[in-house]
């Protein structure tokens, strides 16, 4: 376990320095937008294009992604425990936090963990889970957010747009293909995906706000507790059925274990959701994941 929690501890300390260079101003708070944005658009697409294509993908992969994609649809369903506890715009927002999972903290943490391989299933996952878990938060958000009705055509134009989404689809339909990309293309590709993980780690840390943690203590509690410690449950068990184990199931639980990101918090304010909570719900699951992460790969070592 002592090594396991060496193997991250890069990963949060990543995050920590982004906190620090945000409350230092070491990075002026203006910066951060656009270095939000060269995360978003090109490192991190980048990253997982390339991680995709060169993956030596198995049936046990493939079921990998499938025992993925019915958790987060079961979490779905579970969210909608948490009705009792919130009404409208915030329970949008607190369901969304039981369901997003920040993808970017996820494949650091594989990569550590379980190297090359371990990312390559992350990135995997990310084909059906981006749309997936985008088009309930978007549902959900529909009918409980403040003022919304989006169509159906306003939200396939938001998935077929998302960068990271169109980075999966590719990678995996170049792999499937067998199509060898020229060396110099994939090393222009290697350069720029170098940058990805530590400059969204610390674009993680910069939108920490410890403040809003004391929103809703209650309902808080309970939807972090859903996050972080029945999300992994949920994996494992459908992981087990699915018949993974070894390196397979304890990515399937870390992804299960994995806190929300900063995107629940630009969805939730621009759809009507409660921005407040989700700020806290984001900072409050980044911070514990680092107890999280681990205990779900050790969860994950004791079954399979």
């Amino acid at each position: 376990m002592t090594a396991l929690f060496l193997a991250l501890a890069p990963v949060f300390l990543a995050i920590l320095t982004g906190w620090g260079a945000r409350i230092s101003k070491v990075v002026p708070e203006a910066a951060w937008a656009g270095v939000n944005r060269l995360a978003y658009m090109v490192l991190a697409p980048v990253f997982m294009f390339t991680e995709i294509v060169r993956a030596d993908l198995s049936f046990e992969d493939l079921s990998f992604a499938v025992a993925g994609l019915l958790s987060f649809v079961a979490m779905g369903v579970i969210g909608f425990a948490l009705i009792p506890l919130a009404r409208g715009p915030t329970f949008a927002s607190a369901h969304q936090g039981v369901i997003r999972w920040n993808t970017f903290v996820i494949l650091a943490a594989a990569l550590a963990a379980f190297g090359p391989d371990g990312s390559a299933l992350v990135a995997l996952l990310m084909g059906p889970g981006i749309p997936v878990v985008n088009v309930m938060t978007v549902a959900v958000h529909s009918r409980w957010g403040e003022g919304q009705n989006p169509s159906l055509r306003g939200v396939a134009r938001s998935l077929v747009t998302n960068p990271l989404l169109v980075a999966c689809v590719l990678g995996l339909a170049i792999n499937l293909s067998g199509i060898d990309l020229p060396p110099s293309v994939m090393d222009v590709l290697l350069i720029i995906g170098r940058g990805a993980l530590g400059v969204t780690l610390m674009c993680v840390g910069a939108g920490l706000d410890l403040n809003a943690i004391s929103a809703r203590p209650a309902l808080m509690a309970v939807a972090v507790a859903f996050k972080l410690l029945v999300a992994p449950l949920v994996f494992i068990g459908i992981g087990l059925a699915m018949g993974l184990q070894g390196m397979h199931l304890a990515v399937l639980a870390i992804c299960g274990a994995a806190p929300s990101p900063p995107a629940a918090y630009i969805l939730t304010r621009e759809m009507g959701g409660d921005p407040r909570f989700m700020a806290g719900h984001i900072t409050a699951t980044t911070l514990l994941s680092a107890l999280a992460i681990p205990a779900a790969i050790w969860m994950a070592g004791l079954v399979g």
